[in-house]
């Protein structure tokens, strides 16, 4: 009968205890790579800002660009009014660590363009299931702020995000001089916020922002076979350079003519009619008034008006300088 006795080696092995391995260590996943090439943000999906008021109107909210653009619906729009870009684009695209969770993010310049236009910079992200994400808008043309070079925005290793921004925008062959600043963009408390560079532009005295708006042109009843009305168009000097004068140009309908003898002296050309007046003060608002006749079988129509400066500056924002007069017969009185 065989020994059911263990070798010595076995026995040992039986009475060792059992060693307890650890269960590994679970690795944090890794963030997700926001690093997005231009290519694949011109093909994408993407969540665009809402535009700034001051700036063109163009679609926001998430848009399909194909080719790098997105549709754009253009809409007639007062003058007076930011009016509606021509298309919507991806202009450009740089990368870094903007929120320091050790994988890089993206950031894109977009811009609403018609000759000149609106831009701004948005950062993107991809989320876990890799779909592009917005972080938010980093800097806008907004304010004293009217143009990004797109090509200069850098992250630089604090994750500051960093552009030059001027205080006009140039288009074809205008030759205004511009004022350009770099200024620093950083996330705190999860929105963008400048950290570096300028605060405010510098008096550039070749570029003014005044705003010019009018109410309608009431004709009232009647009288001698014409209907008699005053306009009133008021001038708003906002920012940058102020003007001694500035130049009101009229565009009348056929039939409406001026009346009255109070007008400045007035300049034709072809199919206008221009005054000099003084200019409103330094950030203040003048409000001129000028008669007009109209024969009463006449249709209603429009006044268009424009502004310009003497001496000549540049708009800092182009439509701002224009406004339009809706004429009407006053109501019937009861």
């Amino acid at each position: 009968m065989k020994s059911s006795m263990l070798s010595p080696a076995v026995a040992l092995m039986a009475c060792l205890p059992f060693a307890v391995v650890p269960p590994a260590a679970h690795a944090a996943p890794p963030p997700p790579g926001g690093r997005i090439s231009l290519a694949t943000l011109r093909e994408a999906t993407l969540d665009v800002p809402p535009w700034p008021t001051d700036g063109l109107r163009c679609p926001s909210g998430r848009l399909r660009f194909r080719g790098g653009e997105a549709p754009v619906t253009p809409k007639p729009v007062p003058d007076g009014r930011p009016p509606y870009g021509e298309f919507l684009t991806v202009l450009s695209a740089a990368h870094g660590d903007i929120d320091h969770d050790g994988a890089d993010e993206t950031v894109a310049v977009l811009g609403c363009l018609i000759e000149g236009g609106s831009k701004q910079i948005v950062a993107y992200d991809r989320d876990a299931s890799g779909a592009i994400v917005s972080r938010g808008r980093v800097a806008a043309t907004t304010g004293e702020v009217r143009d990004i070079r797109d090509t200069s925005v850098r992250v630089d290793g604090s994750g500051r995000v960093t552009a030059r921004v001027a205080d006009y925008q140039r288009c074809c062959a205008d030759r205004t001089p511009q004022t350009w600043q770099t200024r620093g963009y950083a996330l705190r408390g999860g929105r963008f916020t400048q950290v570096s560079g300028p605060a405010r532009m510098p008096l550039n005295r070749r570029v003014t922002a005044i705003g010019l708006t009018t109410g309608d042109l009431v004709l009232g009843p009647a009288t001698g076979g014409y209907r008699y009305g005053t306009l009133a168009v008021t001038a708003t000097h906002r920012r940058g350079a102020h003007p001694g004068q500035i130049v009101l140009t009229f565009t009348a309908p056929d039939g409406l003519r001026r009346a009255g003898a109070a007008w400045p002296r007035v300049t034709t050309g072809p199919g206008t009619f221009s005054v000099r007046v003084t200019a409103p003060a330094a950030g203040r608002s003048a409000t001129y008034r000028f008669a007009f006749r109209q024969a009463a079988a006449a249709p209603a129509g429009e006044l268009a008006l424009e502004l310009a400066t003497v001496p000549a500056m540049s708009q800092a924002i182009p439509w701002d300088g224009y406004a339009t007069a809706r004429i009407r017969p006053a109501p019937a009185s009861r």
